[in-house]
């Protein structure tokens, strides 16, 4: 589920974000607009069963909503922008919010959702549900952490947890673009990065070799490997680290792994480029934990592993 619902009367189930529903039938009595389904446990388990809203439904429901959202929004900036042009013929309107103004009484929408509970969508996306299906994992997980300051963090889980993860190796190699492709596409690489001369190549071997040997392997690989690493049936525990502010990587210090002081300019890219990795991917997140001092973060992705691994696993299928 991609939102939080209270049900309302008896027969109906309440659920909240990210929990797993098994439908099992998509027109109870003959009636349109609802499913019956079963809310799983985290191994898999029947907990209860009841009613739900059909994902048609809800996303015509939560596209009308955003609509009227918009529309209000671009109503309220335009009275904004008309004031404003006094002062600056240049000033940017800003979408999406939110405003206290007496028309949201007519918002129906926000009765029960605010804007911060609809799901950002992709067109043919459902902003209701996500299709996922369960495999079965034995080995160790490979572990992808995201965010600021992931260099540090690695560097301090290698050092103070030796026995429990280990970072991948990356793999040089003078080869043409051509061919450093061709062995993504033949499921030998998982990512690659550029440099001058040659190329740095996770490799799927590398990976293996790790787990193997009992431990996380702590990937060095974009985001956007995460999709070819399930094709491969790799499933990574990704864990986002989230900072409230630029201001707030700046102020990390530690007197091992961080003894320079984070810039002004280098906590701003980092906070910028955590904003679009947590809007494009933030899907794929296996847990979030808070930014501050190192050994609070550590301890916190250490935590995250550890339930992880026991879990069931659910990754997610083809879209609904």
């Amino acid at each position: 589920a991609l939102y939080e619902r209270l049900a309302e009367v008896e027969r109906e189930l309440s659920f909240k974000k990210d929990d797993i529903l098994y439908v099992d039938d998509t027109l109870p009595q003959g009636s349109f607009g609802s499913w019956m389904a079963w809310q799983l446990d985290e191994n898999a388990q029947k907990i209860q069963r009841g009613q739900i809203p059909s994902k048609y439904v809800m996303d015509q429901e939560f596209s009308r909503r955003l609509s009227m959202s918009e529309v209000k929004d671009d109503n309220n900036t335009a009275k904004t922008l008309s004031a404003a042009a006094r002062r600056s013929f240049f000033r940017r309107k800003h979408k999406h919010k939110r405003s206290g103004s007496k028309d949201g009484k007519d918002l129906l929408a926000l009765d029960t959702f605010s804007n911060d509970s609809i799901p950002l969508f992709e067109d043919s996306v459902s902003l209701a549900y996500q299709r996922v299906q369960k495999v079965d994992c034995t080995s160790l997980r490979p572990v992808l952490i995201l965010g600021p300051l992931l260099d540090v963090v690695k560097e301090m889980l290698v050092n103070e947890v030796p026995g429990k993860f280990c970072r991948c190796p990356l793999e040089v190699m003078k080869a043409s673009q051509q061919a450093i492709e061709r062995g993504v596409k033949d499921c030998l690489f998982v990512d690659y990065k550029r440099r001058s001369g040659h190329f740095d190549v996770t490799t799927v071997a590398s990976i293996k070799e790790i787990t193997e040997k009992n431990r996380h392997c702590l990937l060095d690989v974009a985001p956007h490997a995460i999709e070819r690493l399930h094709h491969m049936h790799i499933y990574p525990i990704v864990i986002f680290i989230h900072y409230k502010s630029a201001k707030h990587i700046k102020e990390q210090r530690d007197p091992i792994y961080l003894k320079d002081k984070v810039t002004q300019r280098h906590s701003k890219e980092q906070f910028e480029t955590a904003q679009k990795i947590e809007q494009e991917y933030g899907r794929y997140f296996t847990g979030v934990v808070q930014g501050g001092a190192l050994s609070s973060i550590c301890a916190q992705i250490l935590a995250v592993v550890n339930q992880e691994q026991n879990k069931v696993l659910w990754i997610p299928a083809s879209p609904l």
